[in-house]
């Protein structure tokens, strides 16, 4: 039986190792970039801890995932900006420098890139961003501390305010989406911007203009059984009642916090907004049919 002919050995790929600089070597390098610009000198520096970099943005990718070219390139950023700012005179090795350099640049490259709305980004920020959920989920796993209790312990932890947990909870939660994206699994056209409150209209009045105040809140009823029982009470506590309560009165009555309650509004309010538009929808088209 005939074997297969391997290739020569000249022919298979060779993979350059990189060059390794001891102390003296390295410390030469960097002087020679910092004191007379020496750009060949930099590009050896930066060239023998290019592992570095790439070890960090594999870290950085998450176990088992491919290598992101992105994060790569901005760890190759912190790179050159370690070799920019090193100072051979204080005594230690390029590489422990500039592993913090490294790591900076790849956790700025993904709190921008989180999200289209700038994310605050000093020292803070940036640590709530990194350790929220590692936090979140080890408090929750010991089960020491009850939920209404969990914001108030995860901001004394990691520094910060409970109303700055909320807000980053809020965000990482909810990463950006199309306002193109349909409402609803039934298959139906109605689309998210469908649902956006247009600043300049106000479907209430209308809807009460064309019906009359008493038709109005029959429709108003309608709408409101079609909300859950904890938002029904809400929005009645909140906009009916003689005496409206607070979101901190409402959150001790249902036993969350007031940012809790404020979400249920809002969710509430942007249902009910839909029926009244619905319902201004189907007004016009009977006029129009007149």
């Amino acid at each position: 039986m005939n074997k297969p002919f391997p290739p020569p050995r000249m022919a298979r790929k060779q993979t350059l190792r990189p060059e390794f600089l001891d102390a003296p070597t390295e410390a030469r390098l960097a002087r020679c970039w910092r004191d007379k610009g020496d750009i060949a000198a930099r590009n050896r520096l930066v060239a023998a801890h290019q592992a570095l970099a790439m070890a960090a943005a594999s870290r950085a990718g998450g176990k088992g995932r491919k290598l992101d070219n992105d994060i790569l390139q901005h760890a190759n950023i912190g790179l050159l900006k370690a070799a920019d700012r090193f100072d051979p005179d204080k005594g230690f090795r390029f590489s422990t420098y500039a592993a913090w350099w490294i790591r900076a640049e790849i956790q700025d490259y993904k709190i921008q890139g989180w999200s289209l709305v700038r994310l605050p980004n000093s020292a803070p920020s940036r640590k709530l961003f990194h350790n929220l959920k590692r936090v979140e989920t080890r408090l929750v796993a010991a089960g020491e501390v009850p939920p209404e209790h969990l914001v108030d312990r995860i901001a004394t932890e990691l520094a910060v305010t409970p109303e700055q947990v909320v807000l980053m909870q809020q965000r990482l939660a909810a990463p950006d989406g199309s306002l193109n994206r349909p409402v609803g699994d039934d298959g139906g056209t109605t689309q998210l911007q469908d649902l956006i409150e247009d600043p300049d209209a106000d479907v209430e009045k209308e809807v009460s203009a064309c019906l009359g105040s008493r038709a109005f809140w029959i429709k108003m009823s309608t709408y409101l059984d079609r909300l859950s029982k904890r938002e029904q009470e809400i929005i009645i506590q909140i906009y009916v009642s003689d005496t409206p309560k607070t979101l901190d009165a409402l959150g001790q009555r249902f036993g969350v916090s007031r940012e809790r309650i404020r979400q249920i509004r809002e969710a509430a309010l942007i249902r009910l907004r839909a029926s009244f538009a619905n319902s201004a929808v189907s007004i016009q088209h009977v006029r129009a049919g007149d």
